[in-house]
């Protein structure tokens, strides 16, 4: 009688529960959604993305990037030779980036390597969502727009300030390294900015489109965000590719570049949609004459 009554339970909750998907789906505001509060998604797109909106951006990203790229590779700095690596003094250096000068560590160099080709293939995860997956091509013309400003800025502050790399005064390794082509190219960190940038825009995109995300699982998304760079960043130190200022510059920028470009796009008037629909009433006027009162509640 008891193994009775608890399959008769739970039947009844999967019943309950699979009806209340229906219910949901039947709202003319709110579709069925596992990761929203009560299981109800807006229906809506949260971004503007007509051609008029978006050619500016088009236009000024891939200006951007053209500009870095052209400015990267007619740079005409030179790397250090093996004299100026004699006149390096590491105590020039400022007291919170000298430690990077003890770190060199080529497998954690590679680390970050193959974590930056990881993460910034994480847009393509809008595949896998439901409501992300219809708007596929204006969320990949976004995310090529927030890529292109985050790379063409890095190139161009690269080609400008020229930093020699931590490795540089490492006095223990060999001097081809010493002077490779990328041992001037320290500030800030490409490889943080673009972490960075595609972990913030996935969180925001994911944000947007769920303005009803379940607070566990906003938390989790957004510490993410925060997590994934924060470890590339410290990859790069520890590789000693780059200066603990040359990581946070590059988190930070790579952050604003990834946040920045969804909110551009956004349409404002998407999140308050339930509110402007909660109650509605009118009265309208029969054919005899008289008059007949509509209201409407919704939840």
């Amino acid at each position: 009688m008891k193994l009775k009554s608890t399959i008769l339970f739970f039947s009844l909750l999967i019943f309950f529960k699979s009806a209340q998907a229906q219910w949901l789906a039947i709202d003319s505001l709110h579709d069925y959604c596992r990761i929203c509060n009560k299981g109800q998604h807006l229906i809506g797109q949260p971004y503007n993305s007509s051609f008029k909106k978006e050619w500016p951006y088009l236009l000024g990203s891939a200006t951007l990037l053209a500009t870095g790229y052209m400015m990267q590779t007619t740079d005409k700095t030179k790397p250090f030779t093996e004299e100026q690596l004699n006149c390096l003094d590491k105590n020039t250096i400022n007291s919170f980036d000298r430690v990077a000068t003890k770190f060199w560590s080529p497998s954690v160099a590679s680390a970050s390597d193959y974590m930056l080709i990881g993460i910034s293939l994480l847009p393509a995860m809008f595949l896998s969502e439901h409501n992300t997956r219809k708007d596929m091509k204006s969320l990949l013309i976004m995310t090529a727009e927030a890529f292109a400003l985050n790379y063409g800025t890095t190139y161009i502050v690269k080609s400008t300030v020229n930093r020699a790399r931590p490795y540089t005064y490492c006095t223990d390794l060999p001097i081809e390294i010493r002077t490779d082509k990328e041992s001037r190219q320290s500030f800030y960190s490409g490889h943080t900015s673009q972490t960075a940038a595609a972990t913030f825009l996935f969180a925001k995109v994911i944000s947007d489109y769920h303005p009803d995300l379940q607070k566990g699982i906003k938390t989790g998304i957004w510490a993410f965000a925060i997590a994934v760079p924060s470890v590339e960043a410290y990859l790069r130190v520890k590789g000693g590719k780059h200066y603990p200022t040359d990581v946070i510059t590059g988190y930070a920028l790579g952050a604003v570049s990834g946040w920045l470009v969804p909110q551009l796009h956004r349409n404002f008037n998407y999140s308050h949609k339930k509110k402007k629909d909660i109650f509605n009433m009118g009265i309208a006027p029969t054919l005899n004459g008289g008059m007949v009162m509509n209201m409407k509640l919704q939840f």
